[in-house]
């Protein structure tokens, strides 16, 4: 069987035209986040019965959907997650760092997944993953935001997403996955007078010859930088889940996003069927 796409999106985000892709692409494997987070930085906050009706209102069932956690409010977070299970949905619970460490053993006995959120640029946050990951053990956990490799590959958790890997790379700064989760940084300086050729011969599999990371165009074009950037974290995507079994996720906000991870996994899925 062929690795999904998998593609997070919140659900403030979510409008027809990418739920038009989604319900036409078997090959995508979708989350729905609920988008609380967003809501919390731009003071907008969601009300539980229309997200509730949003995910009632799908043409498809989401493959998960997350509850819709109160920033800073455990306790709230949990009342919503404990609604939504009275009106039969089956969200992911999240638990976020500051809570209460036994609200975490609370969510997994009524589900086999938890997130855990939190984690985006604040600070001590792989000293606490660290810690998480000895009080979840075994279980199925979502880390939110969270895809240092070396911690990936190490505590292999069940879900993952990678929620700036569309800015990873920018004009003049060109991010390249190198396999096994490993990601380096590149600028034009760097293939002017003697490049490394392995790296070369790597960017091949990517469709980027030696004469175009020479080029001003290359570094100057931030779309185009996007769509690698896009080949580069699908292949990462797929290769995480094929060697560790971890499903990466990668959180995209408009369903032009949505398309050009599409090319990006067509690509791939002829390159893995061409190893094969």
């Amino acid at each position: 069987m062929l690795p999904k796409l998998n593609i997070l999106i919140a659900y403030p985000y979510l409008k027809k035209e990418s739920i038009d892709i989604i319900k036409e692409n078997d090959s995508i494997r979708f989350v729905l986040d609920s988008g609380a987070f967003t809501a919390w930085k731009a003071g907008k906050p969601i009300a539980l019965d229309d997200y509730c009706k949003f995910i009632e209102q799908l043409p498809f069932k989401p493959w998960r959907y997350f509850n819709l956690d109160v920033i800073g409010d455990g306790d709230k977070s949990m009342r919503n997650y404990e609604i939504m299970l009275k009106r039969g949905f089956t969200p992911v619970p999240i638990f976020t760092r500051g809570e209460n460490i036994q609200a975490i053993d609370e969510y997994y006995k009524t589900s086999d997944v938890v997130g855990i959120g939190g984690l985006v640029k604040t600070k001590g946050n792989m000293g606490f993953v660290k810690g998480i990951m000895e009080v979840v053990g075994d279980r199925k956990v979502h880390l939110l935001g969270f895809v240092r490799h070396q911690y990936i590959n190490y505590y292999k958790p069940y879900m993952c997403d990678a929620s700036s890997w569309s800015y990873g790379s920018r004009v003049g700064d060109f991010k390249v996955y190198m396999g096994k989760g490993v990601i380096k940084s590149y600028r034009k300086k760097d293939f002017i007078n003697k490049p490394d050729k392995e790296i070369l011969k790597l960017l091949e599999t990517y469709d980027i010859s030696a004469q175009m990371v020479k080029s001003k165009d290359f570094w100057s074009n931030g779309k185009q930088l996007t769509c690698y950037a896009g080949r580069m974290w699908v292949r990462r995507s797929l290769e995480t889940e094929n060697i560790i079994k971890t499903k990466l996720f990668l959180a995209v906000g408009s369903h032009q996003t949505i398309n050009i991870l599409l090319e990006s996994y067509n690509k791939e899925i002829k390159r893995f069927k061409e190893k094969k």
